[in-house]
């Protein structure tokens, strides 16, 4: 999709953040080391379905990705993670693991995406709706432990998924994509919300992340709406948890420059969570959502980010307190 045919302009200052080459894959200083990581999500409220693909590989080529759908009538979640390696001559202009194909179109901002799997296959294109967004365009910038930079883009799909036998178009859905390239310290953050939400015919489109760690609080994110991208500069939210910590539902008022914020609610009509490891002791839960922007209805991805051993003791205390 040509610059001309964006829904929506990110002011030339801000754009610069970002550059077309960022989707290609980053080299380390020499000696040094390097990690980037491709995510692609579409959440479908009205089909209840949430699906994610997430690639990363390191300065060595070593690589490993998880491609996962989840909602009504999955049972169980298809979890696929697959680990292997690419060439040292891989750009990221062209992916192939376990299965799953990306080819990147830079200039375009387009990407195309299959995969075939046990019980899940899909093929489908992403052409970006706006200019790549970086999070050091927000004031709040982007902690050096998350990674050296990160861009987020909202886009249209035009393809298929398949889950055991059953077809489900994506033929001008909303979705979203980020990549991101450093090294991450996964333990640093205390706690984070990681969120993309949008309108069917994206008018509206957002993404946001609220950080904590080391005892300070963050925000980074955009929301997309009558032709501008704009930085989020606050976010007022409140989550509403089950038993086990998994999100239920979340009221988020967005501060992005306008005379009024986004009034953004979440629903989930799913989540799934990634086990802890002893490496990285730490608990990623994934919530499809059905959304309303403004009151529109949409749909979302809501991510969370906790400790282990925090996680663990808030899920004891709620199922103590319940007892």
């Amino acid at each position: 999709m040509s610059e001309a045919r964006y829904l929506h302009k990110l002011d030339p200052a801000l754009a610069m953040l970002a550059r077309a080459e960022d989707d290609l894959r980053h080299r380390p200083a020499p000696g040094g080391q390097m990690r980037d990581s491709l995510f692609w999500q579409v959440s479908l409220a009205e089909e209840k379905l949430c699906l994610q693909i997430y690639f990363f590989a390191t300065e060595d080529g070593n690589a490993g990705c998880n491609i996962c759908l989840w909602g009504e009538g999955i049972a169980p979640a298809v979890v696929d993670f697959h680990s292997g390696s690419i060439p040292d001559d891989c750009d990221f202009s062209a992916i192939d693991l376990a299965g799953l194909v990306v080819r990147q179109d830079i200039a375009a901002q387009r990407s195309t995406l299959s995969y075939d799997g046990a019980r899940l296959k899909l093929s489908f294109s992403f052409a970006a709706l706006h200019d790549a967004f970086s999070y050091h365009a927000n004031a709040d910038g982007l902690p050096g432990w998350m990674a050296t930079n990160r861009i987020e883009q909202s886009g249209v799909l035009q393809g298929w998924l398949e889950i055991d036998g059953r077809r489900v178009s994506l033929d001008g859905r909303i979705g979203h994509r980020d990549h991101s390239w450093g090294l991450r310290e996964w333990a640093m953050p205390q706690h984070w919300k990681w969120l993309a939400a949008y309108t069917p015919d994206g008018a509206i489109t957002m993404n946001g992340w609220i950080w904590i760690a080391g005892g300070e609080r963050g925000v980074a994110g955009y929301v997309a709406r009558d032709g501008k991208v704009s930085p989020i500069t606050a976010i007022r939210d409140r989550t509403e948890y089950d038993a086990e910590m998994m999100q239920q539902s979340a009221t988020m008022s967005i501060d992005y420059g306008a005379a009024q914020p986004l009034e953004l609610r979440l629903e989930t009509f799913s989540a799934i969570r990634f086990p802890s490891s002893k490496r990285n002791p730490i608990t990623i839960t994934e919530a499809g959502c059905a959304a309303t922007l403004d009151g529109i209805p949409g749909s979302g991805q809501f991510e969370t980010h906790w400790p282990t051993p925090y996680l663990d003791y808030l899920r004891q205390r709620k199922q103590a307190s319940a007892g």
